[in-house]
């Protein structure tokens, strides 16, 4: 059975976008950046990414990488399980 590109493409992201684990890790970030009272500009920066990533990574359209999700933690000054605690 043939799927086209385009259509799978669709499925995952749509999939992404209700993954509670990206929406929970998104929600994380935010709230310990704006603790900080840091922007994104600022946070990207420091991560070396660009601030249209974090803002994807914020809400929860992206998939980081654990090594992203690393430099965030380490920006933010948190554990990197933090970013996975759900009792946002």
């Amino acid at each position: 059975m043939r799927y086209s590109l385009t259509k799978n493409k669709d499925m995952d992201l749509q999939n992404m976008n209700e993954n509670p684990l990206l929406l929970t890790i998104g929600a994380q970030v935010r709230k310990h950046r704006k603790a900080l009272r840091m922007s994104q500009e600022e946070l990207a920066l420091s991560c070396g990414m660009f601030r249209t990533y974090l803002s994807r990574i914020e809400g929860g359209t992206a998939n980081p990488t654990v090594q992203v999700l690393e430099s965030l933690a380490i920006a933010l000054s948190i554990d990197i399980t933090v970013l996975f605690d759900a009792s946002v």
